[in-house]
C-alpha cells in the first residue's frame, strides 16, 4: 500500500510520554525556534521590500539590427556654457549667432536639415537656451536586411546662423556681433547624455546624465562620434513563477573626437560648421538578465540557517539519549533490588562500587538479544511445567470487559472474569520433550495455522453457541 503519510508505532516511555524531554533542551528548543523565526521575518521583509539584490548575468552579443525611438523622454540635451554675465548665448533666436542644425543620414544619404532652434525652449542651470531633438528615431542595420529598416543616424552640427531655418520674425546677428563672440570668449557646450539605469530596489528605471563638454572656435571644425551601447533587459519579478517583462534603453556610450576645417562641411551646408557630432548605434549589444528571488529559494535560504542552528540537536539528542537510559537502568534495579535507592544515595566506597557493577549489569540486561532470550527462557519453563497443550490454550483466553452480572460473584473483580473457550477432553499428561514446533507455540500466526485441527473445530462451534465457561488463573 502506498501511503506517503505513514507513522510507526511508538511504545510510551511512561503515561502519555514517547519521549525523552529535559529542561536543558526545551530552553535550547526556544532558543533555536525563536531564532529560526527571527531570521525568518527578517528575510522575508527584506525579500518583500526588494532589499535583496537580484540574480544578474550580463553577456556581450552582435546584434544586426537594432531600434531606439525617443517620443516624450529626449536622449540627449545640450547648451551653450555661459560661465560670464558678459557672455551672450549663440543659441538665441533673436539676432542669432549659431544655428544647431540637426541631419539624418539613412544608409549613408544625408536628409533635409532641420532646426533645433524652438520658441518654447527649456532654460540650462548655465542660464542658455537647452536643446533637443524631439521624436528621435535612430536604426542601425548593420546585416543590410531590406526587409527591415535602413540604418538611420543622426548628425548634429553647429553652424554659423542660417537665415533659411529661422522661424519667421527672428535675424541673425551681424558679422561684428559674431566676431566678438568668438574673439572675447573660450566657447563650450555642454552635452548631456541621458543614460538609463535600472533600480533593483524600486524595480525602476533611472535617469543617469552623463555630461561631455565639447568645444568650438571660429578656425577649426570639430567632429566627434558618439556611438550609443544598447541594452537588453529581461526583468524577471514573479513570486512564484516567472513573469518576464523586457525593455531596451541606452546604457553607456563612447565618444570619438577629431577636428577638421570649418569648411569641411561647406559643401552640404553652404555655411562654416565649427562643431559636428555622429549619434548612432553600436551594433554590439549587452543582454542582462534580471531575476528576483523567488519565495521558494528565500524559504530555501531560512533552512540552511536553521539547518546550521539545528546541529545542537545531536548534541541535546545524545543528553536526552543517556538520561532516558540512566533513568531506565534506575526503574529496572528498583523493579530487583528493595534497596537500590538507598545504595544509590550512599557515598561509602563500597555501596558506590556495588551501584556501579548493578548499573552495568542492567545495560547488559536491556540489550535487545538479552530480552528476547530472558523470553525464550520463560516460554521454554512453562513448557517444561504445563505442557504445550496448556500454553496452545492461552491463544483463547482473553478477558471480558462487559459480563452477565448474576455469573460474577460479589467478590470477583473484573480481573478475575477471564474466560477461556470451553475444551472437551482430559487434560493431557504433561510433557517435558522439547519440539522445534514449540517455538512458535505462542506466537500469533500459531492459532491461524491449525484451523483444521479437530479441537479448533470444536472451539469454533463452541464459540458460535456462545458457550463460554469462566476460569480463574
Amino acid at each position: 500500500m502506498i501511503d506517503i503519510f505513514g507513522v510507526q508505532y511508538k511504545q510510551q516511555i511512561s503515561l502519555d510520554q514517547k519521549e525523552q524531554k529535559s529542561i536543558l533542551s526545551g530552553i535550547c528548543s526556544i532558543i533555536v525556534l525563536g531564532a529560526s523565526l527571527s531570521y525568518f521575518i527578517y528575510v522575508l521583509n527584506e525579500w518583500w521590500s526588494s532589499k535583496i539584490l537580484p540574480n544578474s548575468t550580463n553577456l556581450m552579443k552582435v546584434q544586426n539590427y537594432s531600434q531606439i525611438l525617443y517620443n516624450e523622454d529626449a536622449l540627449f540635451e545640450f547648451c551653450y556654457w555661459k560661465y560670464s554675465e558678459e557672455q551672450v548665448d549663440p543659441f538665441r533666436l533673436q539676432n542669432n549667432i549659431l544655428t544647431p542644425i540637426g541631419i539624418y543620414f539613412i544608409n549613408g544619404i544625408p536628409q533635409k536639415p532641420f532646426s533645433l532652434l524652438n520658441q518654447s525652449q527649456t532654460i540650462s542651470p548655465y542660464n542658455t537656451n537647452l536643446l533637443r531633438v524631439d521624436n528621435l528615431s535612430l536604426v542601425q542595420n548593420s546585416g543590410f536586411d531590406n526587409d527591415l529598416n535602413d540604418t538611420t543616424e543622426l548628425m548634429i552640427v553647429i553652424t554659423s546662423c542660417n537665415i533659411t531655418l529661422l522661424n519667421s520674425g527672428y535675424e541673425c546677428a551681424s558679422d561684428q556681433e559674431i566676431k566678438e563672440f568668438f574673439e572675447k570668449s573660450v566657447n563650450y557646450i555642454s552635452f548631456w547624455l541621458n543614460l538609463k539605469q535600472y533600480d533593483s530596489y524600486t524595480q525602476k528605471f533611472q535617469v543617469v546624465k552623463k555630461q561631455y563638454y565639447l568645444t568650438f572656435d571660429s578656425q577649426i571644425s570639430h567632429q566627434g562620434q558618439l556611438i550609443l551601447t544598447q541594452t537588453q533587459a529581461t526583468i524577471d519579478t514573479g513570486i512564484l513563477f516567472s513573469n518576464y517583462e523586457s525593455k531596451s534603453f541606452i546604457y553607456n556610450a563612447q565618444l570619438i573626437t577629431s577636428a577638421t576645417s570649418n569648411q569641411f562641411w561647406s559643401t552640404l551646408l553652404v555655411k562654416n560648421s565649427y562643431l559636428n557630432l555622429f549619434i548612432r548605434l553600436d551594433p554590439m549589444s549587452i543582454d542582462t538578465q534580471i531575476v528576483y528571488p523567488k519565495l521558494g529559494e528565500i524559504l530555501a535560504q531560512v533552512g540552511s540557517i536553521m539547518s546550521m542552528l539545528m546541529t545542537i540537536q545531536y548534541l541535546l539528542s545524545y543528553y536526552n539519549e543517556q538520561l532516558l537510559d540512566f533513568d531506565v537502568i534506575d526503574k529496572i534495579l528498583g523493579f530487583y533490588f528493595l534497596d537500590y535507592s538507598e545504595l544509590k544515595k550512599s557515598k561509602e566506597k563500597g555501596d558506590m562500587k556495588i551501584c556501579k557493577e548493578l548499573i552495568e549489569q542492567a545495560k547488559k540486561k536491556l540489550i535487545y538479544i538479552n530480552i528476547l532470550y530472558e523470553l525464550s527462557r520463560i516460554q521454554l519453563f512453562l513448557i517444561h511445567h504445563f505442557g504445550r497443550n496448556q500454553l496452545y490454550h492461552t491463544h483463547q483466553y482473553g478477558i471480558q470487559a462487559k459480563e452477565d452480572i448474576k455469573l460474577i460473584n460479589c467478590d470477583q473483580g473484573v480481573d478475575n472474569s477471564i474466560t477461556m473457550i470451553k475444551i472437551n477432553g482430559n487434560r493431557e499428561q504433561i510433557d517435558y520433550h522439547f519440539d522445534k514446533e514449540d517455538f512458535n507455540l505462542l506466537s500469533k500466526g500459531k492459532l491461524n495455522n491449525n484451523k483444521n485441527n479437530e479441537d479448533l473445530v470444536r472451539v469454533y462451534q463452541e464459540v458460535g453457541s456462545s458457550s463460554f465457561q469462566s476460569i480463574q488463573l
